[in-house]
């Protein structure tokens, strides 16, 4: 069998165990949906199957070469190199097993990784590798947030002049190009298709939905769908749910909340409402504007859901180990985390749901979720590779990680361990679809993220004089590493 006709058997079998899957589950709400039809399945991998590169049709022998990676990223599950002792049966193991042996036999090479000693510090270790200036490393993998503080330095090769790549192929993330290129149409980091914490690491809700069904409370699957799961729709769930179940007159962490998140919820909660911090304006000029829309609603995402007994805020009430149990106790409706989180919550005796964070309201086009760049992942080649041997082998990677990485990731997190039903099966997608970066989230210029944390904890909403506090060193700032990377200067 070859290879191009294993993807199409892998589709279609994937598509047949979620019917089964499917069909063997009950919901119990209304809302439910079918599995994927197969031969949708079938049409959409034929319509891919046809390799892109002559490199895949008639494949260079390397013989046995190298491809060396150095691994700084904080995410421990982002597999680069699996050797035979791996612990076999976990999907997405396979996944990438598959991945790596497919591009390794047909390349005739070796996929290798050395882990950083600090995933804090790979800006500095990227630089020791381009100034040694030996090739030894064909590419560097790290976590956005570090990688990216690093474009300012010119360490990494734009992508897009590499000819073994081509950085529209739908394996790519074209959204991590785009803004992390700041206008130059470069292509310094890239992710997709070849990695998975990159989607794993989107903000989302999870819920209860043993409690939620215990009071008689309709999942919000249908809401998603209906295009009604707003800002007011939540707040409802959340402000109504408080109980104190023990009688003592207290909050404490025996009662019933609506929702338990961290400080980080602000923010999020506004790039949910499709609110960024950054945009780059008609002539392609970057400037930190928060405007009165972004003022109202910071507003709502403070007074609602931050000052009622009915939302614990961890940092504020019983600080994170404590605050990080209060969801795993069963009496609380909503938990604010990364769809990831679904990886450890397999241990739970209740049944939970995923939905993405909701719209601020119905006339906004679709669902946004901030990406944790601490977590998520990318490629870069670092100056001084063999450009185009490691342009190979990364489209090679990524041409067999396509689609069964992501989704066996979805599998696993799904269907077998996490969330257990379709509807949530449907709900990964649509946050897959919702991950949105936010430039001020990620490099934290002027400290504005910091505070907006601050505001959280305190309950305080201080918008207006934090953002004229920190203004003017955000622009600067922001503009001194902007430029840095337009013009090709040292930072």
């Amino acid at each position: 069998m070859t290879v191009f006709k294993r993807l199409l058997f892998i589709a279609l079998a994937a598509a047949m165990l979620l019917t089964a899957l499917a069909c063997g589950s009950n919901s119990g709400k209304s809302g439910e949906t079918t599995a994927p039809d197969a031969t949708a399945a079938a049409e959409t991998t034929e319509a891919t199957t046809e390799p892109p590169y002559e490199f895949l049709k008639n494949p260079e022998d390397f013989g046995g070469r190298e491809f060396k990676v150095l691994n700084g990223a904080y995410t421990k599950g982002d597999y680069i190199d699996l050797d035979d002792s791996v612990k076999r049966g976990d999907v997405i193991v396979e996944a990438v097993y598959e991945r790596n042996s497919k591009t390794e036999e047909l390349l005739n090479i070796k996929i290798t990784s050395t882990k950083t000693e600090d995933w804090t510090a790979i800006g500095a270790d990227i630089q020791k590798i381009v100034m040694a200036g030996d090739g030894e490393y064909s590419a560097v993998f790290g976590s956005i947030e570090k990688v990216s503080g690093t474009l300012d330095k010119h360490y990494l090769i734009d992508m897009n002049t590499v000819e073994t790549m081509d950085m529209t192929h739908p394996w790519w993330d074209k959204e991590v190009i785009d803004i992390f290129g700041f206008g130059t149409g470069k292509a310094f980091m890239a992710c997709g298709e070849i990695n998975f914490w990159d989607d794993l690491s989107t903000v989302c809700l999870y819920f209860n939905k043993s409690l939620m069904a215990a009071n008689n409370i309709p999942y919000p699957y249908d809401a998603v769908r209906d295009n009604q799961w707003t800002c007011d729709a939540f707040k409802v769930l959340v402000t109504n749910a408080y109980l104190d179940l023990n009688g003592n007159g207290e909050t404490d962490e025996y009662d019933q909340y609506g929702y338990v998140c961290t400080a980080s919820h602000a923010f999020n909660m506004m790039v949910g409402f499709d609110t960024l911090t950054v945009v780059p304006d008609s002539e392609g000029k970057y400037e930190f504007i928060l405007d009165e829309e972004y003022f109202v609603k910071f507003s709502r995402a403070i007074n609602d859901f931050c000052n009622t007994d009915a939302t614990v805020v961890k940092e504020r009430k019983f600080g994170y180990d404590l605050g990080g149990q209060i969801f795993s106790f069963g009496n609380t409706y909503f938990d604010y985390s990364m769809i990831g989180s679904c990886l450890s919550y397999r241990a739970l005796e209740f049944d939970i749901g995923v939905v993405p964070f909701p719209k601020f309201d119905e006339n906004q086009e679709k669902y946004h979720g901030v990406c944790n760049t601490m977590y998520a992942n990318v490629y870069g080649i670092p100056a001084g590779a063999d450009a185009e041997f490691a342009g190979t082998v990364l489209e090679t990677m990524s041409w067999f990680a396509m689609p069964q990485l992501k989704e066996a990731v979805i599998d696993t997190s799904v269907l077998i361990k996490g969330v257990r039903d379709q509807d949530s099966y449907d709900m990964f997608h649509i946050i897959f679809d919702s991950k949105t970066y936010d430039l001020i989230y990620n490099f934290n210029w002027g400290g504005f993220y910091g505070k907006t944390c601050d505001m959280v904890i305190s309950g305080k909403d201080k918008l207006a004089s934090t953002y004229a506090s920190v203004k003017k060193a955000t622009d600067k700032e922001m503009a001194k590493f902007i430029e840095a990377v337009q013009t090709g200067a040292a930072g």
